[in-house]
């Protein structure tokens, strides 16, 4: 009998394994999930356990990633179909409950445009999965997955500031998934504790919730994955985890938890934190880095993008494109020298993002004068962005009363307090202007466009750094359209262009103060150069461009 009831057990086990599955059909670029229920009993199943999918695409090609601990006994495959046709997986793992488990199910076509990548032929860009263009205008929300009762965040509030991005134009914003000020969600601390790698499921499937929620909206979503150490102050920082191991299997759990979104990913804010705090040059630290951001892209089979974020010290990234999963030229968080930084990062052949330059408006100390660089004035601000985007450069601004939940400026959390609506409108105008031509087919020419004038410096503004009051920029496909950018000029703009013969070009005029863009009725026949004098010392942009464009 013994016998009898241990071949059965065997057979039990087997059937077990073999059990297959055919889910309901998923769109293209949509996200596939199941949950499946291991057997084993752990104390700790986030370190204890692992399984790996084993995905089969339509043309036979095969991905990877693992499933994901959400909590008991529930593990998850989570993917993002990305080829239309049937798809099969098989899970891999010691657990009996979840080895040998399989499935089908069918990738329809779709709408849906899916993440961000390098713009096909014009890699300094963007464009979606799906091959739409992609004009990348980026928020700094770094409190987007949290609450704190003191600053009136909460997922209400979460949800009015995404909509509220979305309908002013915004395509991205990125956010901390650990908190440098500490906070969690309405599920918890992401961890009971870091040292012990106890990690907390309530707080992640808040932050899936918010995700999904942003991306129903039309926004990716840039994930810092957790905070450089500056100065033993931040709450939840890389430091705390016990070793490069541990590190390394929470980026293998973000990626699994979370690429199948519409996001990016940040392996680290402000990086050389690190340096301040823990043993070791920082060549070392960087060499840990890259070993992260190796395990995050060999864990997630649907190539997102990926990047790392600085200091102010230097404001640079570009060391770490010796690393292959790098995907920005640059992710600066940079102060000064705005448009040249850009151009120096172009070298690579990757977009290149100023995602720190300023916080409009943010007053930390609560006495009426704002105090971060670039940000104490809309001229500021407004100049700031036009020297990033007109060296082909993308940003990711901010606002004192948002970009941290509100706990850098005095007030609560508001995405609608009055006076960021110059701002909001303002950079809406730059997005306006370029989606409405073929941008992306636009570098860098500033050295055939010169004036009596010199291009100025970075100056003073309440004590902090501003954009010169004085400078001009040119971007331009060669033969077929210039854009210039000038301000605090009043002598002539010389454009040289040596056309062999006079070339009839159309304009526009266009006033980054308002978004209005007038036509000039009469074309402008151009041969061996063209000048031009703004119409006053303000900024303006003058769009010359072939009339068959």
């Amino acid at each position: 009998m013994q016998k009898i009831r241990l071949f059965f057990l065997c057979v039990l086990v087997v059937l077990n394994s073999c059990v297959s599955s055919q889910s309901p059909p998923v769109d293209k670029f949509g996200i596939f999930e199941i949950a499946l229920k291991s057997a084993g009993n752990y104390d700790n199943p986030f370190m204890e356990l692992s399984a790996e999918a084993e995905i089969k695409k339509p043309d036979g090609s095969l991905w990877k990633i693992p499933l994901f601990w959400d909590g008991d006994k529930t593990w998850k495959l989570r993917i993002s179909p990305d080829r239309e046709g049937e798809w099969s997986y098989r899970i891999i793992s010691a657990d009996r409950g979840l080895r040998g488990r399989s499935g089908t199910f069918t990738c329809n076509p779709s709408t849906l445009t899916g993440s961000i990548q390098p713009m096909n032929g014009f890699p300094h860009h963007f464009q979606y999965q799906n091959g739409e263009k992609m004009w990348f205008m980026g928020e700094t929300a770094w409190a987007l997955f949290n609450d704190n009762e003191e600053e009136k965040l909460d997922r209400a509030a979460f949800e009015h500031f995404v909509t509220t991005r979305a309908s002013q134009g915004f395509s991205a914003v990125h956010a901390m998934m650990l908190s440098e000020a500490g906070w969690g969600n309405s599920g918890g601390m992401p961890f009971l504790s870091m040292e012990e790698q106890i990690l907390n499921p309530g707080y992640w499937k808040e932050l899936d919730s918010r995700i999904a929620f942003a991306n129903q909206q039309g926004l990716v979503v840039g994930l810092v994955l957790a905070w450089g150490d500056k100065n033993k102050k931040v709450p939840f920082p890389w430091r705390l985890f016990p070793d490069v191991e541990a590190r390394k299997h929470y980026a293998r759990y973000i990626a699994s938890r979370y690429s199948a979104f519409r996001v990016y990913f940040i392996v680290s804010g402000e990086w050389h934190g690190e340096v301040n705090t823990r043993p070791g040059v920082e060549a070392d630290i960087r060499k840990e880095f890259i070993a992260i951001g190796n395990a995050l892209d060999e864990a997630e089979p649907h190539g997102r993008m990926i990047g790392i974020h600085p200091m102010t010290s230097g404001g640079s990234v570009r060391e770490y494109n010796e690393a292959g999963w790098m995907s920005f030229g640059d992710y600066q968080q940079n102060y000064s020298d705005l448009h040249s930084r850009i151009l120096e990062s172009l070298t690579f052949a990757k977009p290149v993002i100023n995602s720190e330059y300023g916080y409009y408006l943010r007053d930390q100390n609560g006495d009426g004068v704002p105090e971060k660089d670039n940000s104490t004035s809309i001229e500021s601000m407004r100049y700031a962005s036009w020297d990033i985007v007109m060296a082909g450069g993308y940003l990711v601004t901010g606002f004192g009363t948002t970009y941290f939940g509100g706990n850098r400026d005095p007030g609560p959390f508001d995405v609608d307090v009055a006076k960021n609506d110059d701002w909001e409108l303002q950079i809406g105008y730059i997005k306006k202007f370029f989606t409405g031509i073929e941008w992306w087919k636009l570098s860098s020419n500033d050295d055939i466009l010169s004036s009596k004038t010199q291009r100025g410096s970075d100056g003073r503004q309440l004590g902090r750094i501003a954009p010169p009051s004085t400078t001009y920029w040119l971007l331009a496909e060669p033969g077929k359209r210039y854009v210039i950018y000038a301000r605090g000029l009043t002598d002539q703009l010389i454009l040289k262009t040596e056309f062999e013969v006079s070339e009839k070009f159309m304009a526009q005029l266009v006033n980054p103060r308002t978004g209005e863009i007038k036509i000039i009725p009469d074309a402008y026949e151009i041969k061996d150069n063209f000048k031009w004098s703004p119409p006053d010392n303000n900024d303006w942009v003058l769009h010359l461009f072939k009339q068959n464009l």
